[in-house]
């Protein structure tokens, strides 16, 4: 938690994350609901809303001092990505640490 810690402090990139993070959920949650239904509209709109959620994530870290560790090859992005928005965020979310970045600004 302390590394990603340290690349979450800026306040703007806090605020983007707030928003970003459950979007990337969401736009994966109607992804699923979109191959279910078969409806390739919905699919596109939804794949759509997930690389807008990873662009603002990436903006907001171009605001931070310290950059996050490079990715290693295609596997390390995948666990990553998908280990951080699913558990990685709410934890530090949860375990206060998302509170103290926030008000030590």
């Amino acid at each position: 938690m302390n590394i990603y810690a340290q690349v979450h402090s800026h306040p703007t990139n806090l605020r983007i994350h707030l928003i970003a993070v459950p979007l990337f959920i969401a736009a994966h949650l109607g992804l699923f609901y979109g191959i279910i239904q078969q409806e390739l509209l919905s699919i596109l709109m939804y794949v759509g809303f997930a690389v807008l959620s990873l662009g603002l994530q990436r903006w907001g870290h171009t605001l931070e001092s310290k950059a996050p560790a490079p990715f290693r090859n295609g596997w390390d992005f995948l666990t990553r990505l998908y280990t951080e928005q699913f558990y990685t965020f709410w934890m530090f979310v949860l375990s206060g640490e998302f509170q103290k970045k926030w008000t030590r600004r």
